[in-house]
């Protein structure tokens, strides 16, 4: 007789009970509740930085650089046109030439006081050191003009003028460079860091939300508990969180990037521009009062106009402004001007932008003149037209086009401190809520399920 050994059979692996089912529903709750906080906190902060970096620290100083690139080239444009005069002749000159003097100092305590990164420390310094000494090779050249003798003040103007030409407007454009890297890198690193972050906190919200709705569906169906106000109350607490964070960080990160590529990048780009066109008419004044450098001032003037609009020969100014009107871009446009033109974005910025332009063309009309003026023997003439202030006079055109491209540059000015202060706001007391908003969704979680729980104690 044979006995049959019976077969062992597998046992399937034991399932969670209920009570288990809920401990565990809890503390996931309260663990991915926690993480939720961490990460968005975590988003909050970097994209805040971000607002910081953008905004308050290395714009100012982008600025603050460019604007003394400004004043250096206003000033130098503006002794040369007092050292074309005799002296006395033209009060409003002296004028002129005292207000852009007040301005350095100014600009180089601000620039001090932004500093904020390692590198800007020298630069500041050393535009500090050369402005004291252009300023006494300025200061001479003015004495030596009084004096009436013209070639020691052309010998001591081309001393001052090297000063501007060699140490003081490349560090103006050095400290706006590091300034600019640091801007870049900062917004190029805050996009990627922001997309995990959003990804990171959007995952782990709706992770929070399936677990509290299976948390429901198991009551429902293995308790018969048709309603657990604390869970539904925590359920829309944490829906209405979640929405409230992709909200504050997508309106935050849109106001970031218009405030940077819609703003800030039209605004450095005017700024450019203003440096520039404040070199070239100082070249015009530098053509007639340095004749023997005539000609490399004639050059260095076409250079700078060049970097700011090059017109193809198959394109005036006139179908430029019709290609603006009919929202058409100019991409065959050269210079920084083209940039500007492709970039227009905020209601006005159209017309200003068509303005500049067209007060820019009046400006070369007039320097135009002056070179055929001279080149005729009408030296007198082309001086009076170079340095005169009256209607059609070059220094009326220079003052209609920058007064226009100042609307320009104060409206994107305007644009980007609106949207940077706007995307801070959206992240205000965005701690506050969060702790508020998820250590409810945690406590109400606790109190739901509480009573469950004593259920089996």
């Amino acid at each position: 007789m044979t006995t049959s050994i019976p077969t062992p059979t597998q046992k399937s692996p034991p399932k969670f009970n209920t009570l288990q089912f809920l401990r565990g529903g809890w503390y996931a709750t309260w663990v991915v509740s926690f993480l939720l906080l961490v990460s968005s906190i975590s988003s909050v902060s970097q994209q805040r930085q971000a607002l910081k970096t953008v905004g308050k620290d290395s714009a100012p100083s982008i600025l603050t650089a460019q604007r003394l690139r400004d004043s250096f080239a206003e000033m130098d444009a503006s002794l040369a046109n007092e050292l074309l005069l005799k002296p006395g002749q033209d009060r409003q000159i002296l004028v002129d030439f005292e207000k852009n003097r007040t301005k350095i100092p100014d600009r180089l305590l601000l620039a001090s006081k932004y500093i904020t990164y390692k590198e800007e420390e020298p630069i500041v310094q050393g535009l500090q050191r050369n402005s004291v000494a252009y300023f006494l090779k300025l200061q001479e050249a003015r004495d030596t003009h009084k004096l009436g003798n013209a070639v020691n003040t052309l010998n001591v103007y081309r001393a001052a003028a090297s000063i501007v030409d060699n140490s003081l407007l490349p560090q103006a454009k050095k400290l706006d460079d590091v300034n600019s890297a640091y801007l870049e890198d900062a917004y190029s690193t805050q996009g990627n860091i922001n997309k995990g972050l959003i990804g990171l906190s959007l995952n782990l919200g709706l992770i929070q939300l399936g677990i509290l709705v299976a948390i429901q569906l198991f009551l429902y169906r293995r308790m018969q508990r048709i309603l657990n106000v604390q869970l539904l109350a925590a359920s829309a607490i944490a829906t209405i969180f979640l929405g409230y964070t992709l909200f504050s960080f997508m309106s935050a990160t849109r106001n970031l990037k218009v405030a940077k590529e819609d703003a800030f990048n039209s605004l450095i780009t005017l700024r450019k521009m203003r440096a520039l066109s404040y070199m070239a008419n100082g070249d015009e004044s530098r053509y007639l009062l340095d004749v023997a450098n005539a000609g490399k001032h004639e050059k260095s003037f076409t250079t700078n106009i060049d970097q700011i609009i090059k017109i193809p020969q198959n394109l005036s100014i006139q179908k430029i402004v019709e290609n603006i009107d009919r929202k058409e871009g100019n991409e065959s446009l050269g210079g920084l001007f083209g940039t500007v033109l492709n970039n227009i974005t905020f209601p006005g910025e159209k017309e200003l932008a068509i303005k500049t332009l067209i007060t820019l063309n009046d400006y070369l009309i007039v320097d135009k003149q002056i070179r055929e003026l001279y080149r005729s023997g009408k030296v007198a003439e082309a001086i009076a037209l170079c340095i005169g202030t009256q209607k059609g006079q070059s220094n009326w055109a220079f003052d209609r086009y920058r007064s226009a491209q100042t609307h320009l540059i104060d409206m994107n000015k305007r644009e980007f401190d609106r949207h940077i202060e706007m995307g801070e706001d959206q992240l205000r007391y965005f701690e506050i809520i969060a702790t508020g908003a998820l250590g409810s969704v945690a406590i109400l979680t606790l109190f739901g399920l509480r009573p469950r729980l004593m259920e089996y104690l």
